[in-house]
C-alpha cells in the first residue's frame, strides 16, 4: 500500500512539473517572413518569474492550443506530441532552450498583483518562427505544412497542374474580341506563358485552344459568354490564370503593372493572386517591361499554386461530375433501382459520399433529367498507394452503374469534368 501511494505521488509530481499552468492569453500583433510578434501574459507566484512565464505561455499556446491568425488558427502540434517528445519539451521549457528563439521580450509595465497572491505579467514577444519550425522538423516533431512544401516535394506525391494563361475579361467582352482588339493583353498573356514554360511548367496554349474549338464547332452554346466558360472547362488544363495589364506612360518614363489570378478549372476556386509593377524606364518597349514584371512576380505566384496543390496531398483533387439521362433512356433520376429500390439520384449521392475524401461533395442541382456535382474531392491514391486521377474516378462510377445497378451508360472526361450519360 505504501509503495502504491509513493508511485501515485511520484506520478503527480512529474505531471505537475511537466505541465505548468501556462496561460493561453496570446494575441498576434505582427507576422513577417521569419518572425512573429505577440502580446502574451503569464501568471506566477513570484513577481520576478511572471514575465518568463508569459514568454513560455506564448510558446506553449503556439505549439498545443493555437494562436488566432497563425497556422489557420490551429495548434502546430498534436496533443500527444507533448508526451511523445517529452525530452525535447523538457529541455525547451524547463532548461530554457526556448530563449534561443526569442528575438525580443519587452515587459509592458510592472507585473500586476492578483487576489490569489500571484503576479500577472504582460510581455510583447517577438520570436523567430521560421527558425523554430526548422528546429522542430530537424527533431522530427513537426510535420511540414503545405506552405513549406517545395514544388519538387509536391510533385513526388501528386501530378502538378497544367496551366492555361488567358486574358482578364471584363463583363460583356469575349476572349475572341480581346485577342483581336487588345494587343497589350495578348502580349501580356504570351509573356506570362513564356515565363511558365521557362520554369518547366506544362502549359496549354490558349489561342490554339480557342481556334481549334471554333474550327471543330464543338461547343453547344447560345451566347459567347457560355462559349468562353465551356472553353475554360474543356481546355484540359487544371488551372487557368487570368492576366490583366495596366500601362503607365509619363514624361519620366514608362512602366507596366500586371495582375495574375490563378483558378482551379474544375471548381473555380482561387488558388493564387499576385500583383507586380515594373520599374519606370524611358522606353516604349512594353513587351520588355512586361517581361520585367513577370520575372518579379512569377516565383511567388508559382509557390502559391504549389502550396494550394500541396494541400491536395491531404484533401484530394476537385472534380465535377455531370450525370444526365439520354432521350432514349427508360429511366430517370427518380427511378427506383438497386436491391433497396432507392431513387437513382440518391444512390449516386450515397456513392459519391462514400468515395469522396472525407465525404466532401456539393450538388449544384438535381432534376429528373440530370444531377450535377460541381465539387467532389477525390483521393490522390488508392488503398494500395497507387496514384488516382479523374479518369480512374470516372471508370469507378461507370463500373458501379453498369455492374452493380445494371444501368447502361457511357462516359467522357474533359479536363477535370466527368460526363456520364445514362442510356
Amino acid at each position: 500500500m505504501k509503495r502504491l501511494i509513493c508511485c501515485i505521488l511520484c506520478f503527480l509530481y512529474m505531471t505537475v512539473g511537466f505541465g505548468q499552468s501556462y496561460s493561453n492569453d496570446v494575441t498576434l500583433l505582427n507576422k513577417d517572413k521569419n518572425a512573429v510578434t505577440v502580446r502574451t501574459s503569464g501568471i506566477h507566484e513570484k513577481k520576478k518569474d511572471a514575465a518568463e512565464m508569459a514568454v513560455k505561455s506564448a510558446f506553449y499556446t503556439y505549439f498545443f492550443i493555437g494562436i488566432p491568425g497563425l497556422n489557420d488558427d490551429k495548434p502546430l502540434l498534436k496533443p500527444e506530441d507533448e508526451i511523445n517528445y517529452r525530452d525535447y519539451f523538457d529541455r525547451f521549457f524547463e532548461q530554457g532552450r526556448y530563449r534561443n528563439f526569442v528575438r525580443a521580450a519587452i515587459p509592458e509595465g510592472d507585473p500586476e498583483k492578483l487576489r490569489a497572491k500571484d503576479f500577472k505579467a504582460t510581455v510583447r514577444l517577438t520570436f523567430q518562427e521560421e527558425l523554430l519550425r526548422r528546429d522542430l522538423e530537424l527533431n522530427k516533431i513537426a510535420i511540414k505544412g503545405a506552405d513549406r512544401t517545395s514544388m519538387e516535394e509536391t510533385q513526388e506525391q501528386i501530378q502538378l497542374p497544367t496551366i492555361m494563361v488567358v486574358p482578364y475579361k471584363e463583363a460583356g467582352r469575349t476572349f475572341e474580341q480581346i485577342l483581336k482588339n487588345d494587343y497589350d493583353k495578348r502580349m501580356a498573356v504570351a509573356k506570362v506563358q513564356e515565363g511558365f514554360n521557362r520554369k518547366g511548367v506544362m502549359t496549354v496554349d490558349f489561342e490554339a485552344k480557342l481556334n481549334a474549338a471554333k474550327r471543330a464547332m464543338q461547343y453547344e452554346s447560345n451566347s459567347a459568354e457560355s462559349f468562353d466558360k465551356q472553353l475554360l472547362r474543356n481546355s484540359g488544363s487544371d488551372v487557368y490564370v487570368t492576366v490583366d495589364i495596366y500601362k503607365d506612360i509619363a514624361p519620366t518614363g514608362s512602366r507596366v503593372a500586371l495582375t495574375l489570378k490563378g483558378y482551379e478549372t474544375a471548381s473555380g476556386n482561387v488558388l493564387a493572386s499576385r500583383q507586380s509593377s515594373s520599374n519606370r524606364f524611358k522606353t516604349s518597349a512594353m513587351d520588355q517591361l512586361c517581361v520585367y514584371a513577370v520575372n518579379d512576380i512569377l516565383d511567388d505566384f508559382l509557390k502559391d499554386i504549389a502550396t494550394s496543390f500541396a494541400h491536395k496531398i491531404v484533401k484530394g483533387n476537385t472534380v465535377v461530375l455531370n450525370v444526365s439521362i439520354a432521350g432514349t433512356a427508360v429511366q430517370d433520376m427518380e427511378t427506383e433501382v438497386g436491391p433497396q429500390s432507392y431513387p437513382l439520384a440518391d444512390l449516386l449521392r450515397l456513392w459519391v459520399k462514400k468515395n469522396a475524401v472525407g465525404g466532401k461533395y456539393h450538388v449544384q442541382g438535381s432534376v429528373a433529367e440530370a444531377i450535377i456535382f460541381d465539387q467532389i474531392q477525390i483521393p490522390n491514391r488508392d488503398e494500395n498507394g497507387n496514384a488516382l486521377d479523374v479518369n480512374d474516378f470516372a471508370f469507378s462510377i461507370w463500373e458501379y452503374l453498369r455492374g452493380d445497378l445494371n444501368i447502361p451508360c457511357r462516359k467522357k472526361v474533359d479536363g477535370n469534368t466527368i460526363y456520364i450519360i445514362i442510356e
